[in-house]
């Protein structure tokens, strides 16, 4: 290989990196062994041809040389390229010895294709085998890895026995192309199975597709194919998954009788001759195929796609909703993150709570995935519906249209190796809507429970409330017509909404408590919390209400009015929000609430990150029995965080809202509620104000104006 062709390519991909949208991710790189190896790597793209050395040379400081199809040699200019820079024809008459040359004596590693060329429909498993093409003419994979890594090992072992006379290793040596004096590799050969997963999968014209039809003459449909795939993943962005499988070791396999006779032997540089020797390379091979295949499918990067194709791939035709079609992929997911065995294989955007899905879809992971299916047809719209389009499904995708006209049915192929993945998925698929429902409600309302459990343990003896109080609480009823979300308020706990919950059960709707994180535990560990992870709670039990009635209000106090209004700027649909003393802005709080401002400036000032978690304020609670008697500094910076988040999101809330408030609250002020009842951007709004000193006017006999008026608002909402 020419040094200075490989140099300039280096160079060429670090300023191709800088131009295109690529994201390279690299997992298990603990199993990249020290001396010779092959990795044996699945064929999706023409990119694996150029990146890879130079991802695999970075990574292992050696070298990397590759076979590639004799197809692309046979153009001058581009064969001259491809010999400077370690690429070798399938087809060369020198190839193998290459190979185990340049493996014993260190120079370069290699990279095999076991599938032998690309496979764009991602099909590779019939009836539980691995195969390559499809039913008249399906082969397994090829071997050649294999043979190869046994045969390199079987002579370097020759190679390093002490020099004897006429023992045959000039022999050998001179047949391989090595000096007699050469160090040989010290260790034997590994083959590494590497799998690359490609997100997101897309394919429509662009610059280079653009470029092609217009300067080359005839262009091939497999040109133009491979330009729009590829192009638009490089040019839009595409997020890679590199892993690393287990290293398979030749040496495990050299301890079958025939090869302890051979190598106990004189020196040979052939086997072609003994029978045994042959049987055992060939049997031997195509176990090891099996096995590094199994390693490179069993490490696919496991997306949203994925799961989005697998489970539309098993719906029936019948119309269907987008809850419906959501929620066994949020099934799926939430069973994939408890897995331990699992937790490698999924892509960065998976391995978050995937809630998001079922609220706003923020991520637009659902919307990317079904426009795509749109565009190609496997969807088709029926009024407020989805359904499959028949045709669509009735023909396998073509090889080289596959990508571009077949793309959900190559991310359903492309996870179908995956046996506990295509268990749940499979097991969800079956199950009924009704069903799905209550799983996940039953599984949301666990989470929130044990996510209390082990806070309380953490707190250990300096919990300040009872377990009744600060837990979350679900209130059923025997209809599904309503479900009411009550979020208390800041310092508080879920509790506090316990009375409200009670009345709005009476009147025949489902109630769920929330509870915020680092509340009825003790200020030390709200101190700790973010304003997101109250976010994601009101979000949770958004979800736990919506998966078990056809309609939702939104409920909450002080504080927690904020944060429904925050979650209901990103709802679609909603029956209804109730914001009651909702602050505007952090300044509206009161000097019981937060430090005189001169002090609160210079903390403020002086406050770094999570410096200021020990720092709290005492004030006179005004229930004493479900609220802190001192203020963590860290959490009011987050109140302040939320205020802000609600603020800019007030224009975007469109749905039926009820704002309540005290015209004498003594912790927020009482005009402030008039401020945000004015940015809203709803045209169903009303602003009550009721006539007290306190701020919470929902909560004893003093709140059974309040809890009436939101009761009748409840049942306004249902008509």
């Amino acid at each position: 290989m020419n040094r200075t062709a490989y140099f300039t390519t280096d160079i060429a991909i670090k300023t191709l990196s800088k131009l295109l949208k690529a994201k390279t991710v690299f997992h298990g790189l603990g199993n990249i062994p020290d001396g010779p190896i092959i990795f044996v790597i699945n064929h999706f793209t023409r990119l694996e041809t150029l990146l890879l050395p130079y991802y695999l040379y970075h990574l292992t400081k050696t070298p990397i040389w590759s076979l590639a199809s004799d197809g692309l040699f046979n153009k001058g200019a581009l064969k001259a390229y491809l010999d400077k820079v370690g690429v070798v024809s399938t087809k060369d008459p020198q190839r193998d010895k290459l190979i185990i040359k340049t493996l014993l004596t260190g120079k370069a590693h290699w990279i095999i294709f076991p599938e032998g060329r690309m496979v764009k429909t991602k099909k590779l498993v019939s009836k539980g085998e691995y195969v390559i093409g499809d039913d008249h003419s399906a082969r397994a994979p090829h071997t050649g890895a294999a043979s190869l890594a046994l045969r390199a090992e079987i002579f370097r072992r020759f190679l390093q026995r002490d020099a004897q006379e006429d023992d045959g290793r000039e022999l050998l040596a001179e047949f391989l192309d090595i000096a007699v004096d050469e160090k040989i590799a010290g260790q034997s050969v590994k083959i590494v199975p590497v799998n690359l997963t490609y997100y997101p999968i897309r394919a429509h014209d662009n610059i280079l597709s653009e470029l092609a039809s217009r300067y080359v003459k005839d262009p091939s449909e497999r040109m133009l194919e491979e330009l729009m795939t590829e192009g638009t993943m490089l040019l839009e962005g595409v997020d890679i998954d590199m892993q690393f499988g287990g290293p398979l070791d030749t040496a495990d396999e050299l301890h079958a009788p025939p090869v302890r006779a051979l190598l106990s032997g004189p020196v040979v540089n052939g086997f072609r001759n003994n029978e045994q020797i042959m049987h055992f390379l060939q049997k031997t091979a195509g176990s090891m195929m099996q096995t590094y295949m199994d390693r490179i499918y069993s490490a696919t990067t496991i997306n949203h796609d994925h799961l989005f194709a697998s489970l539309l791939r098993r719906r029936s035709l019948r119309p269907f909703t987008s809850r419906q079609f959501i929620r066994p992929v949020y099934l799926v997911s939430d069973y994939l993150q408890s897995r331990h065995d699992l937790k490698n294989n999924l892509h960065s955007a998976l391995t978050e709570d995937q809630l998001h899905l079922l609220v706003d879809d923020r991520y637009e992971k659902y919307k990317g995935f079904v426009d795509l299916a749109l565009t190609t047809g496997s969807l088709v719209k029926e009024q407020q519906k989805l359904r499959k389009q028949s045709s669509y499904w009735k023909h396998p995708p073509l090889f080289h249209r596959a990508r571009v006209l077949n793309p959900i049915e190559v991310m359903a192929n492309e996870i179908e190796p995956l046996g506990m993945v295509q268990k749940y998925i499979r097991l969800s698929s079956l199950l009924p809507d009704c069903i799905l429902r209550l799983i996940i409600a039953r599984r949301l309302f666990q989470k929130d429970q044990k996510a209390y459990q082990v806070e309380r343990h953490n707190c250990g003896e300096l919990v300040e409330f009872e377990s009744r109080i600060g837990a979350p609480f679900v209130l059923p009823t025997f209809t599904n017509k309503l479900g009411v979300v009550l979020v208390h308020s800041y310092l508080s706990a879920p509790e506090e909404m316990r009375q409200c919950g009670e009345l709005f059960r009476k009147q025949g709707a489902w109630v769920y408590g929330v509870r915020l994180p680092g509340h009825g535990t003790n200020p030390e560990s709200l101190a700790t919390k973010k304003w997101e992870e109250w976010r994601d709670a009101v979000e949770r039990g958004y979800v736990l209400m919506d998966s078990l009635c056809r309609n939702v209000i939104l409920v909450g106090f002080s504080a927690g009015g904020s944060l429904v209004l925050e979650l209901a700027s990103r709802l679609e649909t909603l029956a209804g929000v109730v914001a009651i003393c909702p602050p505007y802005v952090l300044r509206d709080y009161s000097k019981r609430f937060m430090p005189p401002m001169d002090i609160w400036n210079r903390l403020l000032a002086s406050w770094k990150g999570d410096s200021m978690s020990e720092e709290f304020v005492e004030f006179e609670p005004e229930i004493k029995e479900v609220n802190y008697s001192r203020n963590p500094v860290a959490g009011v910076i987050e109140v302040g965080k939320l205020l802000d988040e609600c603020k800019a999101q007030l224009a975007n809330q469109h749905h039926r809202t009820l704002v309540i408030s005290a015209d004498q609250d003594q912790v927020v002020g009482g005009s402030c509620s008039q401020e945000l009842f004015s940015e809203l951007g709803s045209k169903e709004k009303e602003h009550l104000i009721i006539s007290s000193p306190r701020h919470n006017i929902i909560y004893g006999p003093e709140g059974n104006r309040a809890r009436a008026v939101i009761s009748s608002f409840i049942r306004d909402c249902l008509e």
